[in-house]
């Protein structure tokens, strides 16, 4: 039976919807590609160094598994070690569901929330909210996020707001460079814009 003209530039149009689906850009909230990602973040009283491995599930899920450790600048009774079990589920093109699990010592955290996530003229945009409990924290929050890309470089920025918790916002501000498989950027987060930490992050994709 011969195809038409119509029938097979619908179908064109179909897989390109699909391809497009499995390569947003690799800070898009919305990416799940398996990586491996390394950390560095100097705070007013301390440094961390983090890893992070991400596992891509059918183009639309991811689970990770990560490790941190604090060494405090004052007092060994401040460090800490912790292991983070997350994952993230793309329930359609505009709607992203994720899950984190923060076990270290005596301060496990469960947290759980999701995002719209929407294309725009100078990149993407997203806002949603989250519901944490457990030791480390415990109430809900509220978020947005800008991503800008430009050529091989972006800026991302992500604004958390708190509504139960011992400061009141969060103010992280990104700025890098991405080929689709190696990602590297340097960062500068606010808490309450007054305190800052400054950190480096070098990811490769899958």
């Amino acid at each position: 039976m011969p195809v038409s003209a119509d029938d097979q530039a619908t179908k064109e149009n179909t897989n390109q919807v699909v391809q497009d689906s499995k390569n947003y850009h690799s800070q898009d909230i919305r990416n799940v590609q398996s990586k491996i990602t390394a950390g560095y973040d100097s705070f007013e009283n301390g440094d961390q160094l983090s890893l992070e491995g991400t596992y891509s599930i059918n183009d639309k899920a991811s689970v990770s598994l990560g490790y941190s450790t604090f060494g405090s600048d004052y007092h060994s009774a401040f460090d800490y070690d912790a292991v983070t079990l997350s994952g993230q589920y793309n329930l359609s093109n505009n709607i992203v569901l994720d899950g984190e699990w923060n076990v270290s010592g005596d301060y496990d955290n469960l947290t759980v929330g999701g995002n719209y996530v929407a294309d725009a003229g100078f990149g993407t945009w997203n806002v949603g909210a989250n519901d944490s409990s457990g030791d480390y924290s415990d109430g809900f929050d509220l978020e947005a996020g800008v991503l800008v890309p430009f050529g091989n470089m972006y800026y991302r920025g992500d604004f958390t707001y708190f509504l139960d918790s011992d400061y009141d916002s969060v103010f992280e501000n990104a700025l890098g460079w991405t080929n689709g498989n190696i990602n590297l950027n340097a960062s500068v987060t606010m808490y309450e814009f007054e305190n800052t930490s400054v950190g480096i992050e070098f990811g490769y994709l899958f």
